[in-house]
């Protein structure tokens, strides 16, 4: 399993596919990959810690937070199948986004 907490934001869209399509390389079949962040809302307008954090992002480095869409779509893209997004609150994270390699 790879987990990837806090760690995408800080990366443009290209990087992010560059990146899951290591981790999808790197797995066995029956690995994961869990995605760990806050997560945006598909309008890209909330939850606020998101919206803030994206800003932020935005500001510091070449990342922002994303959608669990857009993860989702990158997942599948790299060869990620079964995706699904748990949704919970904890400090840092509302969401992860999980795919698994075949």
């Amino acid at each position: 399993m790879h987990l990837l907490s806090m760690i995408l934001h800080d990366w443009d869209e290209a990087k992010n596919r560059a990146l899951l399509r290591r981790s999808f390389g790197a797995l066995p079949s029956g690995g994961a990959v869990v995605i760990s962040e806050l997560l945006v809302n598909d309008e890209k307008t909330g939850p606020a810690p998101a919206a803030l954090m994206s800003l932020n992002m935005l500001i510091e480095t070449e990342g922002r937070n994303y959608t669990q869409a857009e993860y989702s779509a990158w997942l599948e893209e790299a060869g990620f199948r079964h995706i699904e997004t748990v949704w919970f609150e904890a400090p840092g994270a509302n969401g992860a986004v999980i795919g698994r390699k075949p």
